[in-house]
């Protein structure tokens, strides 16, 4: 069993000075030093399970980069954490990324910071209003993938296919991010690193052991292709026990809220409550088979007694600590809770484990969603400007020679979890660009969950029947956000 250990999750970045510039013209501004996070390397996995069907098409050669003078060109990269003063570096990797960069915007004539132009909470209107006043607050935004239906819907990201500096056959670039912002030809953001691991199963193996199973037995069901919704409700079977005889359940087989079990076990179908079309225009996919089968597998779990029901006055986050105080042995969640300071990954006894949701019986493999920041560069621009900033964010996201091996970005998922599997067979799936995609749904502003999330488990109607009363108004949902 691994011990967990703490991997750097910023790296430095450089300092830089000097003026923001607008669409509208230079504009003179106070500027400090940040801290760039980590995720801009090159990043790239290498997932031996022999049951994956190898990608027969051979990785990209980088493209090669000409030389370019950018005229002292100054970038800010506009989110909402970056800290007033930048880390130190505080290893041999953040001290030759730091050189490294430095070197890269010596020689092409650029400086570039990441600064914190707003709260969380105040992203979207900074980002639409200044783009809409013609002065960005940014030349590129780090938004938060729940943040870009609005400015997206209103047309205020720059069409990034169009730039020749941007290579997105290149490895370093998130697919899942494209797919997500892509539409039709065009593509409105973009990630210079891989997506967060997000929906899947974390299980107690504790419970597991005394529930007479193999506490590892999950990843090895997920390692033979076994990993299915059958074989998941076989172990709800043997996991959900009256400890006393007293015919009242001790342990539930799952604790998980409901518009999460929901949406990950849509996501385990490879589809989405929304999809696009061959034009890249959204269209409403509640009534697919695939969702409808998603919705009453899960109902089927609450009604046949495996879930554990909420208790009665208890807080809507009731169901973590249920579980971590071992009340169920399964959850569908996402990774983050494993992350040393969240709600399992050191705030519980219990050793845990993670793996990819079960895959409904006779699908091919494994499917899920991720999430992240995305980057965009505001559509005030013109084609010259948009251009150095993307050929400037380019050079800069470089994996650091040195430092470029393709399983690199491992070490930091290695401190989630006391046992490697986690890391070598699950969080691969989710960087392998064919197993997850962002929810459709983030481009849609209004929230699914009154109407279809929050009526789990369903008591007085199916979710055939939800899906069938929502539809016109959902559907007409939809094409506002195509508009």
């Amino acid at each position: 069993m691994r011990i967990k250990k703490y991997a750097a999750a910023f790296l430095a970045a450089t300092t830089v000075l000097g003026s923001l510039a607008a669409c509208g013209g230079d504009k003179d501004v106070d500027t400090k030093p940040t801290t760039t996070p980590a995720g801009t390397e090159n990043t790239d996995n290498n997932n031996n399970d022999e049951n994956k069907e190898p990608d027969a098409t051979p990785t990209p050669a980088a493209t090669p980069i000409p030389d370019r003078d950018l005229g002292g060109l100054e970038i800010i990269i506009g989110d909402h954490w970056s800290p007033e003063e930048p880390a130190a570096p505080t290893n041999a990797q953040e001290e030759a990324t730091l050189k490294y960069r430095q070197e890269i915007m010596a020689k092409y004539n650029f400086k570039i910071q990441s600064k914190a132009v707003a709260g969380w909470g105040e992203m979207t209107d900074t980002c639409v209003n200044s783009i809409t006043a013609g002065e960005p607050a940014a030349q590129i935004f780090e938004l938060d993938y729940r943040f870009v239906a609005k400015p997206m819907a209103n047309g205020l990201f720059y069409d990034l296919a169009t730039l020749d500096e941007l290579d997105f056959t290149e490895e370093k670039w998130s697919k899942a991010v494209m797919d997500l912002m892509t539409k039709g030809d065009s593509i409105y953001g973009m990630r210079a690193a891989k997506a967060e691991p997000r929906g899947g199963v974390i299980w107690n193996k504790r419970l597991f052991e005394e529930a007479g199973l193999d506490p590892n037995l999950p990843y090895d069901l997920q390692a033979n292709g076994e990993w299915t919704w059958s074989k998941f409700e076989e172990l709800c079977a043997k996991l959900t026990r009256d400890v006393n005889n007293d015919s009242v359940t001790d342990v539930y087989a799952t604790v998980s809220q409901g518009a999460a079990t929901m949406s990950i076990l849509v996501a385990s179908t490879g589809s989405d409550y929304f999809q696009k079309d061959e034009n890249g225009m959204l269209y409403n996919n509640m009534g697919s088979k695939e969702v409808l089968d998603a919705l009453n597998f899960a109902v089927d779990l609450y009604n046949k007694g495996y879930e554990m029901p909420q208790p009665e006055g208890s807080n809507w986050d009731w169901f973590i600590p249920a579980f971590r105080e071992g009340k169920a042995a399964m959850q569908f969640n996402e990774e983050y809770n494993c992350q040393p300071g969240n709600n399992y990954g050191d705030q519980m006894e219990d050793p845990v484990g993670f793996v990819m949701p079960p895959k409904p019986d006779g699908a091919a493999d494994y499917h899920s969603y991720v999430c992240d920041n995305i980057s965009i560069i505001p559509s005030c621009y013109d084609a010259e400007m948009a251009g150095n900033i993307a050929f400037a964010y380019n050079v800069y996201t470089m994996a650091t020679p040195g430092y470029d091996d393709p399983n690199d970005w491992k070490e930091q998922y290695y401190a989630h979890f006391e046992d490697e599997r986690a890391v070598d067979e699950t969080i691969v799936r989710f960087n392998d660009g064919k197993s997850t995609h962002f929810l459709n749904q983030t481009l849609i502003s209004a929230d699914l969950g009154p109407d279809l999330l929050w009526q789990y488990p369903f008591a007085n109607v199916t979710p055939a029947d939800q899906v069938a009363a929502i539809k016109d108004s959902w559907d007409a949902i939809v094409a506002e956000a195509n508009k």
